[in-house]
């Protein structure tokens, strides 16, 4: 009996070890970085997506008028640009002020979503194609575009405060002759990580580049 217990103890260790294990390995590869989030989709798609998100307060601009303010501003991150005609986006929030057009542009890819939040964004509308979902806190823009375009057709002085934007692009294919990896496939589903010759690597310390994980690729910057 006792013998029995000690064998089931050490087994219940084992697993709570594995699942801490797993728990931290997920934890490297899902953190969010200040300036961008990049994923390779998945080796079919042979496309990456990455995420730039704009803080207001953090990701500054030149202009600090706090109403309408007659001038231009534009904020860049990543191959990412926001621009607006008359705007201020050197504080929290981001101010987009009456009578100006705002383009959201990258110079690698298309821009496949966009989410801006904040308050009073009903003030910001449609201008040109894609989906758009608008509310007073949230935006939603989805399509495939170089460029998107908002407008604030209300008085000089009415504007759209934003705290946070968010650009989702699609890349160019970077990973061709992916599809030729071979792995083995009963180790594939293991959270074991593998390089892009199919061999296994040590997934708690990785230099920068492209991996393959669950049949997952992701890549580390």
């Amino acid at each position: 009996m006792t013998k029995h217990l000690h064998m089931m103890t050490v087994a219940m260790l084992l697993t709570a070890c594995s699942i801490v294990s797993n728990a931290t390995e997920a934890n490297t590869y899902n953190q969010l970085t200040n300036t961008s989030e990049e994923n390779v989709i998945n080796a079919d798609d042979n496309k990456t997506e990455k995420c730039v998100e704009f803080v207001a307060g953090t990701d500054n601009g030149t202009t600090g008028t706090l109403g309408g303010g007659f001038v231009s501003d534009e904020i860049s991150k990543d191959g990412v640009k926001v621009h607006c005609s008359r705007a201020s986006f050197k504080n929290n929030p981001y101010r987009f002020n009456g009578s100006s057009t705002t383009t959201i542009s990258t110079e690698t890819g298309n821009i496949v979503k966009i989410e801006i939040v904040g308050d009073g964004l009903t003030k910001l509308v449609e201008n040109g194609e894609g989906e758009y979902s608008i509310t007073k806190n949230l935006i939603v823009w989805t399509g495939s575009s170089k460029s998107v375009s908002f407008k604030n057709n209300k008085d000089w002085a009415n504007y759209a405060a934003a705290t946070n934007i968010r650009v989702y692009v699609e890349l160019p294919g970077t990973t061709t002759g992916i599809g030729s990896v071979n792995m083995d496939t009963n180790k594939a589903g293991n959270n074991a990580v593998y390089n892009l010759k199919g061999q296994r690597v040590d997934g708690k310390s990785l230099p920068k580049g492209i991996y393959i994980k669950n049949g997952k690729k992701f890549m580390v910057k």
